[in-house]
């Protein structure tokens, strides 16, 4: 027992060094984190929604970000499992080292889950499990993530996925029905990261189901899955029910619609790019170009896992690319995905399951070399991220300033899209000449404005301040009723002369209760754990 915990110190520690190394241009500052505007990343975004999460456990919009304008993106943008970063930085007092710290975490946890889940659930042995983790994390498609386009919510979703699919071909398998606990609690994990890649997720198990199909005859089995889908449904209803009460009552514009067939990618462009293996554009990388290389070749001598494997890590990856008829489905639901070229995410899981089964055969000798050119290749890819059109995010007052211009109008009531400029430049639209406004402030949680009314009637006064449900108007340190105008914008009714008006907004009453329930759910799932965990060690000692 003591030489198992030794063990596992071992190889945790093992796993923080290479999380150490992973972001190692950072902590050096030799290639600091920075946004790449010719490839178009995300950092931007998540920047601006780090600094929106200050005082997000009561005021869901945030007034300092977005230029002043009131954005609601977290009320459709899960932000959950991105709050640890909130916290770090207010435990470092520096957003720049909390966003450091947390995604150095982001990358011990992808090594450690993947590692556990193989051990647990795939029954494999320390070497193979660490092969398996090793080649996840740093795969060449989570380096594009990490690195080109630091999209934070697939990276928090890939860390989730090991352990998701695993555990689910484990319940389909061996018929182990206490699954249900890991399946909830890992695709909670992805929906409140990442909602496409919760929707990958749910195609790919519908998928793994339907080739197992002469295993899931079992009716313990569905009595499994089902708990685990209602769980998981109460486990995030603090996320889609909020959200799906703003999208019933206020028209939201949705993030944009990609053409599917343009953001596919050639077969020539993803062969050469993933020999390149470098992170300057989507690919797959050379270890899965030759893993898949090497099973055709030896296709019939594999064994029927195997085959499956390289079946549909090559099926996943044919759906990248321009040979496949996107434009088929271009106006139906599946245009959300926006970039086919994301399935590359789940065409890497499989493909580095027979990379594992194929590495693992090989001598320990060509392991370590293969692992050392891995290393040195990742370093020196990062270091080829270009040099122009770069904007440095390796200190607190780029981000800060960063988190109050960047512009973004995803999530935007759709009445607003037409306005931005207006609701950028703050234009009060007022029904009276007579009344004028004389001056505004914003803070993390208020948008405050002074008006004054030389009309002896009530006017109608036009905020430039997004409208959501949950807005609270007080006029002198009075609440006054708000709606929504015809530009998507906060809309109140001013009689008196002075008027010291705060805006703020506040969850729901609904929003609240779904809270509470997500919390409930959490705790409830905790006990089971403990109970479980307290049962098996006392059938441990008796037996």
């Amino acid at each position: 027992m003591i030489k198992k915990y030794i063990q596992n110190i071992g190889i945790n520690i093992f796993f923080l060094v290479l999380s150490v190394y992973y972001e190692l241009t950072f902590i050096l500052g030799n290639k600091p984190w920075a946004f790449y505007a010719d490839l178009r990343g995300d950092q931007l975004f998540h920047i601006t929604r780090l600094y929106g999460l200050k005082h997000i456990l009561t005021n869901p919009v945030a007034f300092n970000t977005y230029y002043g304008e009131g954005n609601g993106v977290n009320f459709f943008y899960p932000w959950v499992t991105f709050y640890p970063a909130r916290i770090l930085s207010n435990l470092l007092n520096s957003e720049f080292k909390g966003m450091m710290a947390f995604l150095l975490l982001t990358t011990y946890l992808t090594f450690v889950l993947s590692y556990y889940s193989c051990r647990r659930y795939l029954r494999w042995g320390t070497k193979k499990s660490i092969i398996f983790s090793f080649l996840w994390t740093f795969g060449t498609y989570r380096g594009v993530d990490f690195f080109n386009r630091t999209d934070i919510g697939e990276l928090l979703a890939l860390i989730c996925i090991p352990p998701l699919v695993m555990s689910f071909i484990d319940l389909i398998k061996r018929k182990n029905y206490s699954n249900w606990i890991v399946l909830a609690l890992s695709m909670s994990w992805i929906i409140l990261s990442h909602v496409l890649s919760a929707l990958i997720m749910v195609a790919i198990l519908t998928g793994l189901l339907i080739i197992n199909i002469h295993n899931v005859k079992d009716i313990r089995l569905w009595v499994s899955l089902i708990k685990s889908v209602v769980i998981t449904c109460l486990l995030t209803m603090l996320y889609w029910l909020p959200m799906l009460q703003q999208m019933r009552y206020i028209p939201i514009s949705r993030p944009f619609i990609a053409i599917l067939e343009d953001w596919a990618i050639s077969n020539n462009d993803l062969i050469a790019n993933s020999l390149n293996s470098n992170y300057l554009q989507p690919n797959v990388g050379i270890v899965i170009i030759f893993t898949i290389l090497t099973g055709i070749i030896n296709f019939k001598r594999m064994s029927n896992r195997n085959k499956k494997l390289l079946v549909i890590s090559f099926g996943l990856i044919w759906l990248c690319t321009k040979t496949f008829p996107w434009m088929i489905f271009q106006n139906t639901v599946i245009n959300y995905i926006q970039f086919p070229w994301r399935l590359m995410l789940v065409a890497s899981f499989f493909a580095y399951l027979l990379s594992t089964e194929l590495i693992e055969k090989i001598d320990i000798k060509y392991i370590v070399m293969l692992s050392v050119f891995v290393l040195i290749s990742h370093y020196s890819f990062v270091l080829s991220l270009p040099k122009n059109n770069v904007t440095l995010l390796n200190n607190n007052e780029k981000l800060e300033e960063i988190s109050s211009k960047h512009f973004n109008n995803d999530y935007y009531p759709k009445a607003s899209v037409k306005h931005t400029q207006s609701i950028g430049d703050k234009k009060f639209n007022i029904n009276d000449k007579n009344a004028k406004v004389i001056g505004y402030s914003n803070t993390d949680t208020e948008f405050k404005f002074t008006l004054i009314n030389n009309s002896k009637k009530r006017i109608e006064v036009d905020v430039p301040i997004l409208y959501y449900l949950g807005i609270e108007v007080k006029d002198n340190n009075e609440i006054i009723p708000a709606a929504i105008s015809s530009r998507g914008t906060v809309k109140i009714n001013l009689n008196n002369r002075r008027n010291n008006v705060v805006i703020s907004s506040r969850y729901t009453r609904l929003a609240k209760t779904s809270q509470y329930i997500s919390l409930g759910t959490l705790l409830f799932l905790i006990l089971i754990l403990i109970y479980k965990n307290i049962t098996y060690r006392k059938l441990a000692k008796v037996l």
